[in-house]
């Protein structure tokens, strides 16, 4: 009887292990179909930074999405900063803060300050100048203003023949 729970035991082991090996294997298999389904949380090929120096506030910063805002450290640098998870007024508020250890901004550790919440920083990137701007021009589509269509108005009162 004790050699049958062992046995038992054992095989039961080895099917857990293999479920789990399998499950992780199937999950690495599901990964590269999944990867342009959400292009929002896909960050184009920037240089990642641990932390950025900034001395007191933000010289200026633009917001992206609900997760991404361009912040500038100076009128010279900037860095796409991504928070952990989404901040859904950050396009309507005026003013944000930065948590900073002395004169440094760290991913993983400070935090954006919207309206009284912390938002901690997940990861950083260093942006040139011309990558910022490209960044902040654009415009979603919905946000950009129809032209109204121009028809010339029909006259009535002319006399067909």
């Amino acid at each position: 009887m004790a050699n049958a729970n062992k046995l038992i035991s054992v095989a039961a082991a080895a099917l857990l292990t293999l479920g789990v090996v399998g499950a992780s294997n199937e999950a690495a298999a599901r990964a590269p179909s999944n990867e342009g389904a959400d292009s929002a949380d896909q960050i184009p090929a920037y240089e990642q930074v641990d932390s950025f120096e900034m001395w007191n506030h933000p010289y200026s910063w633009s917001p992206i999405d609900d997760r991404t805002v361009v912040i500038w450290p100076t009128p010279f640098e900037a860095y796409l900063v991504r928070i952990a998870y989404p901040a859904h007024d950050m396009r309507y508020v005026q003013h944000i803060g930065v948590t900073q250890s002395t004169s440094r901004v760290y991913a993983k550790f400070d935090a954006l300050q919207i309206r009284g919440f912390r938002y901690p920083i997940d990861s950083m990137y260093k942006l040139s100048r011309e990558e910022a701007r490209s960044l902040t021009s654009r415009k979603p589509a919905a946000a950009q203003p129809k032209t109204p269509a121009v028809s010339e108005p029909k006259d009535e009162a002319a006399p067909s023949d």
